[in-house]
């Protein structure tokens, strides 16, 4: 037995022995020690061959960087604005709005608003400022009506809005179907101009906060295009990451084939790891530092022995999730993070609108940087008429 020679509180060595204590058996004993500077009252230890033995830290191994090819970027950055205008229009004519008839002012057009809308986002401008834009629009012969800005804005709250703009998502990533594989899923935050406020029981004192709206989303790693968007609001039931991550897997899986599904702690559970398996792809989702591969079913076992015996393998699949937080970025710096409407149903069409053009630039980088060749167009003509009551 090893002699202790300093307290194991505040490490002075004047320490003297108290006796013995022994065990339930009264077959082994351990001597106590008592500390005279601290008065710590304490057993002495059996030495551990382990304690000197320090694992070897794991030290990730990035990739190198591909370089861009500038060249492309270039030509996808000056032709970006009327293609833009071309594949959005191309998208919207894939559409057909039916009007229900009633009493009152004639019912404006659905679709040009939705462009106006889209214009909007696109160039960052108020609404009053967009009518010029839409001035010239017309004249192109992408809109037959220019629409007052009040009525643009006010369609920013229309509910019937929203299963479209989600349908427009879904278009705008389609043609990307043969080069995305492997996809990452996170959330973010788009902040408003409201302010929540509260009264704060422990400091006495009311508070506020600014409100923002959550985007779930699940992104390709390889070109950036949103694959499927669900909008919550900041907290409440079905805010939560992990609860939206199966929507936005069977989403996704429908128009695309899924080898590879990467995502955060967040979104750890059983029931989400099988749920990427059962569409045929594997899931890279970390374990926490306190998780065990004991129980919770032959899955949970096999993917956290792989973490723990591959590390560097798993994180070369894992690191791919980084591509969601440059989505982030991406839609943010070019479309604005901070939204212009206040009301919920308007905050939500307003960030699908961000998507969606980010996902029609994403389209066209994609068309100059790989060699795309499959256009909007090509997609509207081999998918039928999607019909719109409105």
């Amino acid at each position: 037995m090893s002699e202790t020679k300093f307290c194991s509180r505040c490490g002075s060595e004047k320490i003297v022995k108290r006796g013995k204590a022994l065990n339930a058996m009264k077959t082994t004993w351990k001597q106590r020690f008592y500390c005279k500077k601290c008065g710590f009252k304490f057993i002495d230890k059996k030495p551990n061959l382990c304690d000197d033995y320090e694992a070897p830290k794991f030290e990730y191994k990035s990739k190198e960087i591909e370089p861009i090819d500038w060249s492309s970027y270039n030509e996808a950055q000056l032709n970006e604005k009327p293609m833009f205008l071309k594949i959005l229009n191309d998208v919207l004519e894939m559409f057909v709005f039916e009007q229900v008839k009633s009493n009152g002012r004639p019912v404006f057009n659905s679709k040009d608003l939705l462009f106006g809308m889209l214009v909007k986002i696109y160039n960052k401008n108020s609404a009053r400022r967009t009518i010029s834009d839409l001035k010239l629009m017309k004249e192109l012969g992408y809109i037959e009506q220019i629409p007052c800005y009040v009525t643009l804005m006010n369609h920013f709250n229309n509910p019937s809005f929203k299963p479209i703009l989600e349908k427009m998502i879904e278009l705008t990533a389609l043609p990307l179907k043969d080069v995305e594989s492997d996809f990452a899923a996170d959330s973010t935050g788009f902040s408003t101009s409201q302010f929540g406020r509260w009264f704060d029981e422990k400091w006495g004192e009311e508070k506020e906060k600014r409100i923002y709206r959550k985007a779930h989303v699940m992104t390709g790693v390889l070109t950036n295009v949103v694959t499927s968007c669900i909008v919550t609001k900041q907290e409440g039931k079905g805010t939560g990451d992990t609860t939206q991550f199966k929507p936005l897997l069977n989403k996704t899986a429908i128009n695309f084939k899924l080898k590879e599904v990467s995502a955060d702690m967040a979104y750890l559970s059983r029931e989400n790891l099988e749920a990427v398996i059962k569409k045929g792809a594997l899931p890279f989702i970390p374990f926490k530092s306190n998780v065990t591969g004991a129980g919770n079913g032959l899955i949970w076992r096999t993917l956290w022995k792989f973490f723990k015996d591959n590390p560097q393998d798993f994180y070369e699949c894992y690191h791919k999730r980084s591509n969601v937080e440059s989505t982030f970025n991406m839609i943010k710096q070019k479309f604005n993070g901070f939204l212009m409407t206040r009301i919920y149903m308007a905050n939500t069409n307003e960030i699908l609108c961000k998507v969606i053009a980010h996902n029609i630039c994403r389209l066209i980088s994609a068309y100059f940087e790989l060699k795309l060749k499959t256009t909007i167009l090509t997609e509207a003509q081999e998918t039928a008429k999607i019909s719109i009551l409105l």
